[in-house]
């Protein structure tokens, strides 16, 4: 998957929520700018490689933790004409409970954030 493709098959949150991610040799918190029930992308100026397996803790607000795993779907690294460096990251097999507080937050922040 490359950055921008349209490949989305549910609606998306644009919205800071905070994220924190780990894999072998990588460690570090982003803010998730843009959010689905498939995955998130992290802004943050490092990460871990394309296709490195993560897990990742979603701070949901007015929600328990979300714990997921998930694989690095795709990378933007810091550079020249780079507006928001990060990782996209497709979550793997979410159980039933996790997608269902994923939803309905994107829901109940899109009709929000809709009406400001």
């Amino acid at each position: 998957m490359t950055p921008g493709a349209d490949t989305r098959k549910s609606p998306r949150l644009q919205h800071e929520v905070l994220v924190s991610v780990t894999s072998p040799g990588h460690v570090f918190s982003g803010w998730g700018t843009n959010l689905s029930l498939g995955g998130v992308f992290v802004n943050a100026p490092a990460g871990a490689p394309q296709g490195t397996a993560v897990d990742v803790l979603l701070q949901l607000p007015g929600q328990p933790e979300c714990k997921l795993k998930g694989r690095v779907a795709w990378a933007r690294a810091t550079g020249p004409g780079v507006d928001e460096p990060g990782i996209g990251i497709q979550f793997l097999e979410p159980d039933d409970e996790t997608k269902a507080r994923i939803k309905a937050m994107v829901e109940r922040l899109t009709v929000d954030l809709a009406s400001v």
